[in-house]
């Protein structure tokens, strides 16, 4: 028996733990609602085997994979329902072959019918307001239509995921843009300046015509 020192220690030691603080330790618990705890708790009855319920979950986790709190409780749902079904089955087999052994007992006329007939006769011995089998039948419905919707959104979620991580790996990385080029001013030569013609010279003035003036004969 623990003393309450103990206690007190326990008490302390839960306060300082926080659960998992890095991605890795969080991923890792991310679904011990739905490995633990589960099917003992809500759905497998006396006489079930729980091994069988884990199985089952286990396998539509590792099909499924689900990624968020939604998925989660969206795989759990429709596990739960496709297990309540099964049972469901189980139970309608029962009843027939309960109604068999009770009328094999104490109807003489029960032993000349055929195996058809015999099913016939436990049905319409059972009709009424609170038949057994319409009540099954009204739960197995609710149930197939309660792990339709699940699934139904869970092949939805699962399509969206898929087609966001192709397009995620189809689309090229962003091209890194090129540093601006330093261009130093000492190193760079200018285009010389265009070396202007020469002025041409004036032209040279022309000599003076000398007038004749006639003479005399």
């Amino acid at each position: 028996m623990s003393t309450d020192r103990q206690v007190e220690a326990n008490r302390q030691n839960a306060q300082k733990s926080t659960g998992p603080n890095t991605p890795e330790g969080k991923a890792a618990v991310r679904l011990n609602g739905l490995k633990h705890g589960l099917a003992a708790e809500t759905v497998v009855v006396p006489g079930e085997d729980p091994a069988q319920f884990q199985a089952l979950l286990d396998d539509y986790v590792a099909e499924y994979q689900p990624a968020t709190l939604i998925e989660e409780s969206l795989v759990r749902q429709f596990v739960m329902a496709e297990w309540r079904l099964l049972r469901l089955h189980r139970m309608e087999s029962a009843f027939y072959n309960l109604r068999h052994k009770r009328e094999m007992n104490v109807r003489l006329e029960y032993h000349d019918f055929n195996a058809d007939e015999r099913l016939a006769f436990s049905v319409n011995y059972d009709a009424g307001p609170q038949s057994l089998m319409l009540n099954l039948h009204r739960y197995e419905l609710r149930l197939e239509r309660s792990a339709k919707n699940a699934r139904q959104e869970l092949d939805r979620r699962l399509e969206v995921r898929r087609a966001n991580q192709t397009q995620s790996a189809h689309v090229a990385p962003p091209k890194a843009q090129p540093s601006p080029k330093i261009i130093s001013i000492e190193t760079t030569q200018r285009p010389s300046a265009q070396a202007s013609p020469a002025p041409e010279p004036p032209p040279s003035p022309l000599p003076p015509i000398e007038k004749q003036v006639p003479t005399a004969n």
